[in-house]
């Protein structure tokens, strides 16, 4: 029950925390919340099909299959939320652009709410599904009978959960305002470049790719990846203590050319405006 329970609540965690990233940056976008729960439940009803087709992958690559759809689900995850951080730069320019016109807001809108509901359903789909083969992996190595089983789980969920909301609201409440949306984007620049670390690192284990794979330090002496503070920075940051050097040229170029992006959006989202004053002034 206790390697369930774990095994559970970690991944719990990982999706309250992501989810509550995402909460805090979308906060100003109207009905977000609907299109986060349409996405939440979305993501769950695909788990468990792709946990299925998982296992099939995994025998029929030999072995590698599960290797192939962690880094490909990753590698998807950066990308989305690296559109969701852009998507969000110079959101009041644009709505105070076409204001006038509302079936443009309106077509952009619905684009956008797709996006997020992908996001959120694409998050959910990969906790979700490492959950249920992790479980199913220590149940077809463990006699576990049903009661424990789904105490494990019903403990291991609630608990991490519970830790996310805490964790949510505390940020909510001690975080300025007018400084909260810098912060949650920050973190999400951030979560973004550890999805693509961890891509990288399942990547080079595996020996699919052994470019730059030798180990640049280690600092598990300090925090140690298994701990539950590790975890947690693992989960925020992308910490790991022991990267090779594909990893960490994932993580930076991941939030460079996130930053890159956004300075190009903002500046032409600005000129729009500028000349959109100037056509209305004439």
């Amino acid at each position: 029950m206790f390697k369930i329970a774990l095994v559970v609540f970690r991944e719990c965690l990982e999706i309250s925390l992501l989810l509550g990233v995402i909460l805090v940056v979308t906060k100003q976008i109207e009905k977000s919340r609907l299109y986060i729960i349409a996405g939440v439940m979305l993501g769950v009803v695909f788990a468990s099909i792709f946990a299925f087709f998982t296992r099939k992958l995994s025998l029929s690559f030999g072995g590698i299959g599960d290797e192939l759809f962690d880094s490909g689900i990753m590698i998807l995850i950066t990308m989305l939320i690296s559109w969701t951080i852009i998507w969000m730069q110079g959101y009041g320019i644009k709505v105070k652009q076409h204001i006038n016109d509302l079936s443009v807001k309106i077509h952009e809108g619905n684009a956008s709410y797709f996006m997020l509901v992908f996001l959120v359903a694409t998050t959910i789909l990969r906790e979700g599904a490492e959950i249920i083969i992790l479980v199913y992996s220590i149940s077809s190595v463990e006699t576990i009978s049903s009661s424990i089983y789904l105490q494990g789980v019903i403990i291991g969920a609630t608990s991490g959960f519970l830790l996310g909301l805490v964790i949510y609201f505390g940020f909510i409440k001690i975080a300025n305002q007018k400084y909260i949306f810098k912060i949650s984007t920050a973190l999400l620049m951030l979560i973004a470049g550890g999805f693509a670390a961890s891509a990288a690192g399942i990547l080079t284990s595996s020996g699919l790719i052994m470019f730059l794979s030798d180990q640049l330090w280690d600092s598990s002496w300090l925090v140690a990846d298994r701990s539950m503070i590790g975890k947690i920075l693992h989960i925020v940051t992308g910490y790991i203590a022991r990267p090779n050097g594909l990893q960490v040229l994932a993580y930076f170029t991941t939030i460079l050319l996130i930053n890159i992006v956004i300075q190009i959006k903002l500046r032409y989202s600005k000129n729009n405006l500028i000349s959109v004053q100037k056509n209305e002034s004439n």
